[in-house]
């Protein structure tokens, strides 16, 4: 850590580690989990390793950040090859961690198979007000990752709060057979319902998102009759 200064207390049976100006309670994501939808769109994302764990938060972006940097003395021909069809906003870095790295940047991956150099990048990161994902140790990172199911633009997030990454992958597959092939399409004219709805005098909570479901909304639309599906959807208004 350098000549940072550092101490740390015991509270309510969480170590706080403080480094210069900023600390962190190091503990479990045990009721401290809050799932949100991050827009990485205008980020500037860091993923410090090259091997496999790096590869899988590198795939697990949902859209192209504004940047994208690896740094790691040796990268996986699995993820130079993902990013060679990206590389308008992505580079590579083969080389050790710097802490200069993390300079401009809004969300960090602290990715390598060495634990300590994991536990240094969550510290500095987190002094600098930085998300970080330690995936060595949960209690260290300011954010995880989520199983999350894609159909358009519905996206379901499940967590296991880094307990077990695989249950949640499965229960995540599990929802994804449940969820009716329609249901972007349902999202898209409900929104549009919506908007009508507001714009004539009704609560932003108007539309019944359980009647919708119960309705024959789905069934219309695979008939291809939107003209009854909206007129559904509107009957779903409260």
């Amino acid at each position: 850590m350098g000549n940072l200064p550092a101490f740390s207390d015991g509270i309510n049976g969480c170590e706080i580690v403080r480094i210069g100006y900023k600390s962190f309670r190091q503990a479990d994501m045990n009721g401290g989990a809050y799932l949100i939808s991050l827009n990485i769109a205008h980020m500037d994302v860091l993923v410090v390793g090259g091997g496999e764990v790096a590869t899988r938060k590198v795939q697990g972006l949902p859209e192209s950040p504004a940047s994208l940097t690896v740094v790691a003395p040796e990268v996986s021909d699995g993820l130079v090859e993902y990013l060679s069809v990206n590389d308008s906003f992505s580079r590579i870095l083969r080389r050790g961690f710097e802490a200069s790295d993390l300079t401009g940047c809004d969300l960090v991956f602290a990715a390598t198979s060495d634990p300590p150099t994991n536990s240094e990048i969550s510290r500095l990161a987190h002094r600098l007000g930085i998300l970080v994902n330690n995936v060595s140790d949960s209690s260290e990172s300011s954010f995880a990752n989520v199983a999350t199911v894609n159909r358009g633009t519905v996206t379901i997030g499940v967590s296991s709060k880094s307990k077990a990454p695989g249950f949640s992958k499965a229960i995540s597959r599990l929802i994804e057979e449940m969820l009716p092939a329609d249901i972007d399409r349902v999202l898209v004219l409900a929104a549009e319902v919506r908007s009508k709805a507001l714009s004539s005098g009704h609560s932003a909570g108007s539309l019944d998102w359980k009647k919708v479901l119960d309705s024959r909304v789905f069934e219309f639309i695979r008939l291809g009759d939107l003209a009854q599906a909206e007129e559904s959807l509107e009957q779903c208004l409260s």
